[in-house]
């Protein structure tokens, strides 16, 4: 009956009503989404700030720790020197030689109660009156145990210091002067840098009273010494707190921008000092949030456009609708919801023992208390309806005996009222013996009255429908039948419903010859990959003759294993211009990609990542929910500027060997950051397709770790912790043809400590080993360049090689390690060459030559070592070196 135009006019206003709710529904959730996503952004980067800040923290604080040892030791040897007097190494000497050993000291004095240098590292500043350094009168008015550090200041043009104090005791215990190390903010710089991992960042190191430091990144540009703590503004907030770490949204400088700042209190409890310093790491909120920026424009101009097409397509539909009216309350009748949710009962039947396990729920389902129905299979046997038993029972021995993969039967059970119910009996054999016979069988017992009721329902409603409605199931064995299809049948194929519900042959066998294989292949097609079937195709039907038939199907894969599509088919012979083409917007995932155990990602031309598979977001750390660009990328894997340049110059010869090879990436190794800032080494290699490419990443972190721990093991003493005699040897060989052929000299270094024997005697032979490690520490810290070794030779014995090092340089290394380890202050009071530590040094210098030979050096080194010892020890041996000069 059609509709009439009031009814009409009423249904689409309703409709306009529902689509203005769906979207103010949908506008409120996009606007939380949003704000939930800006949060999120807001804490994800609260977190890294704070983790950036406490990396400048521990690195700082381990820094202050090491200076402060060294101020308290020489201290503690102040009176000793003294008292030694100008038999002792001259103070300067010593000050020079522990200045020479902290790294980012630039200066480092010691000044007498009126603020007089009396020695320095610096010999151009004793003498110089310090008196009115902040550092010294603050020290001081203390004149306690404190570790005073000073506001940044700059004592000469371009160079900001700041200083690190410790006050020295006079002879009546009173103030005595300061033993201060000047700090040069050059040396932090690296450090402070290393934390910056985005363009609008900064970060840097404040005096607790606001004196910057020193600060890199963006919008750093403000002297050293300026004053950030301003009231109400950042700084000022976080020092007010009292707290020693916090993150802040807010000014930084009176009328600047909005920042996220992630502060640290560096003040380690051992050092008391006067006056903390803080790590500041600064990124700017516009920077922050501009992803999200992005975000919001994409999704509001997405909801707009969905807003502008719905309403666009809602009233196209409306128009259609006035023009098959009729036909489309048809339509919108066949297609309502008929069950929701059923309730199913398990049970467990044991073969072994025949007992079978009930759940309460299939006995609450039939109205029977816990203990009214036993264990036994008679309990479902004897009240199976004696119409469904032959076909319950049929179904159950297919199953056992193997001959249906899986036992389903849908069956009437008698209640405890005495009323029939209509149950749905699935189940599966899940173990058998050795010979391949069933032990244990489980499964579920559905209630499916109301289910079969609402078919009935649908049945009546798809009466009015022209075509069928159907359900056509593939089975894994091959098999096809129709488990439901609409009276309608009887008009598309010329068969009843019974006739195809256990076997969909007769309905193939309608369609016409030429179009069976067709209509066949995108059946098969559509099972594969489970993408909707549709079909335009003929039948041949008695008294009929040849009909047009369309049809289309939705496919779902079932339990049991097979496929199962809903569908509908309609004659379109008379009307081929008529179509009804459903809108499918539910998009297939890509579980295979997914579930990889690589991580996989795949980039487009224009550099934007489109996909990234869970083991990539559990390696890398990204986010699928987070925008990446191939730029981005780089930034963030390589932060090393220098090893970035590198990787691309790789990357760049990978592409282009992809192009003359299939687009295949070679693989190759590079050294990574993750997200979250962790250090990996993955295997990269990929493929190359028209402008995209995807990225293929295996982690070889634990295994490069593996191979270390080996290398480590075979080349490093285990004692000392430096090369071992092995390692040596092969160092000495290659760098023997390097220099060879670049006709560069090669200096060798044999050194051994001075009466190591006596000193183990009398001091035991732990004390032995700590001075061992302590000489070798020092010889390992003297060797600056990268291409020197120190090695550990046999017992007392170590070994340095220097490559294309001439005599000269070689000789003035040689007394400046003599100094080094002399100024230890290591007591031996069992040696003669001195009351301390001290070593001998032969020297051996050549430009290596077909003539001679890397153990003729070591010869040469070995005799003059000997000499050293013969001397007298304590020395290199200075006559052997004017003979190789010669």
């Amino acid at each position: 009956m059609p509709t009439s135009p009031l009814t009409l006019a009423q249904r689409s206003a309703r409709e306009w009503r529902w689509w203005a709710l769906v979207f103010v529904l949908l506008g409120l959730v996009l606007a939380m989404n949003l704000w939930q996503s800006r949060l999120q952004a807001e804490r994800s980067e609260r977190v890294r700030l704070a983790q950036q800040a406490r990396t400048v923290h521990d690195n700082v604080a381990l820094q202050l720790k090491s200076i402060d040892r060294t101020l308290t030791g020489i201290l503690g040897q102040l009176p000793r020197w003294r008292a030694r007097g100008d038999e002792g190494i001259p103070l300067n000497e010593r000050l020079d030689a522990f200045s020479d050993a902290m790294v980012g000291v630039t200066a480092l004095n010691l000044v007498d109660a009126q603020g007089r240098v009396l020695a320095s590292d610096r010999r151009e500043l004793v003498g110089a009156d310090f008196s009115q350094r902040p550092y010294f009168i603050t020290a001081r008015q203390m004149q306690g145990e404190h570790l005073v550090v000073s506001p940044p200041f700059e004592p000469f043009p371009d160079l900001w210091v700041l200083t690190l104090a410790r006050t020295v005791s006079g002879p009546d215990g009173g103030f005595g002067g300061v033993l201060a190390a000047a700090l040069d903010a050059e040396a932090f710089r690296t450090l402070v840098q290393s934390v910056i991992y985005a363009p609008d960042m900064r970060a840097g190191l404040v005096h607790a009273d606001g004196q910057r430091f020193i600060a890199q990144g963006a919008d750093a540009s403000l002297p050293g010494g300026a004053n950030v703590r301003h009231a109400g503004l950042l700084f000022d907030r976080f020092r007010r707190s009292g707290l020693s770490s916090q993150v802040l949204q807010g000014q930084g400088l009176p009328g600047g921008k909005e920042y996220m700042a992630a502060y640290q209190l560096i003040a380690p409890a051992r050092l008391d000092m006067d006056k903390p310093l803080v790590a500041a790491v600064v990124r700017q909120m516009d920077a922050i949030l501009a992803p999200w920026y992005s975000k919001v424009w994409l999704q509001t101009g997405l909801y707009g456009s969905a807003l502008l097409l719905t309403a666009l397509g809602l009233r196209l539909q409306q128009l259609r609708r006035r023009q098959l009216a009729a036909q489309e309350v048809a339509l919108q009748e066949r297609w309502q919801a008929v069950l929701e949710a059923t309730g199913q009962g398990v049970w467990d039947y044991d073969l072994r023992t025949e007992k079978i396990f009930y759940s309460h729920v299939w006995k609450t389902m039939l109205g029977y208390d816990e203990a009214e129905i036993g264990d036994s299979l008679s309990e479902w046997s004897s009240r199976v309806h004696p119409d469904d038993w032959d076909r319950a029972e049929k179904a159950w021995l297919d199953h056992l005996q193997g001959r249906a993969p899986v036992y389903e039967c849908l069956h009437r059970i008698r209640c405890k009222d005495g009323h029939y119910q209509w149950i749905l009996d699935r189940g599966r054999i899940i173990e058998r013996d050795a010979a391949g016979q069933p032990l244990r069988v489980v499964g579920t017992k559905t209630d499916v009255t109301e289910r079969r009721q609402l078919q009935e329902r649908l049945d009546h409603l798809a009466e009015n429908v022209p075509g069928m409605l159907y359900q056509f199931c593939l089975w894994p064995d091959g098999r096809t039948s129709f488990p439901y299809v609409s009276p309608g049948v009887q008009q598309i194929y010329g068969h009843s419903a019974e006739d195809l519900q256990q076997s969909a042959q007769a309905a193939f066998e309608r369609i016409v010859p030429e179009d069976q294989e067709r209509v066949h292949a995108s059946v098969m097609q559509s099972a594969l990959d489970l993408s909707p079937w549709r079909d335009l195709y003929r039948v041949q039907l008695p008294e009929r003759g040849e009909r047009w038939l369309s049809g289309q199907a939705q496919p779902q894969r079932i339990e049991a294993g097979g496929v199962l599509w809903h569908g509908y088919i309609h004659d379109v012979t008379e009307q081929q211009q008529q179509t009804l083409k459903l809108q499918e917007t539910e998009r297939l995932l890509q579980h295979v990609l997914q579930e990889m155990p690589l991580a996989l990602c795949m980039v487009d031309a224009q550099g934007q990542f489109y996909f990234r598979n869970r083991k990539f977001e559990e390696i890398l750390g990204y986010p699928h929910t987070q925008p990446l660009t191939l730029l981005q990328w780089w930034q963030s894997v390589y932060p090393d500027a220098a090893y970035r340049q590198q990787v691309l110059v790789r990357w760049q010869q990978s592409l282009e060997y992809a192009a003359e090879h299939d687009g295949v990436i070679p693989h190759h190794e590079y050294h990574i950051h993750t997200w979250k800032g962790e250090a990996r080494t993955m295997d990269i290699s990929g493929l190359v397709f028209g402008g995209h490419f995807m990225a293929m990443f295996e982690d070889r972190t634990e295994q490069r770790a593996q191979q270390e721990a080996l290398h480590r093991l075979a080349y490093v003493d285990g004692l000392t912790g430096i090369a071992n005699r092995r390692h040596f040897d092969q160092q000495l060989q290659a760098e023997w043809r390097r220099c060879r052929r670049n006709q560069q000299p090669l200096a060798l270094l044999l050194i051994d400590i001075d009466h190591f024997k006596q000193y183990n005697d009398h001091y035991g032979h732990p004390e032995g080993d700590a001075c061992l490690q302590a000489v070798a520490s020092t010889l390992k810290n003297e060797l600056t360049r990268s291409h020197d070794l120190v090695a550990r030779y046999g017992g007392e014995e170590f070994v340095c090689l220097l490559p294309e090092s001439d005599h000269a340089g070689a000789l003035h290394k040689s007394q400046q390690l003599l100094r080094s380890v002399q100024a230890l202050e290591r007591e031996h009071v069992q040696s003669g060459a001195a009351p301390v530590v001290t070593i001998s040094v032969g020297l051996a210098c050549l430009v290596p030559s077909a003539e001679s030979s890397p153990e003729a050096l070591l010869a040469q080194a070995d005799a003059s070592l000997y000499r050293a010892k013969q001397a007298g020890r304590n020395r290199v041996d200075t006559d052997a070196d004017l003979l190789l000069k010669q």
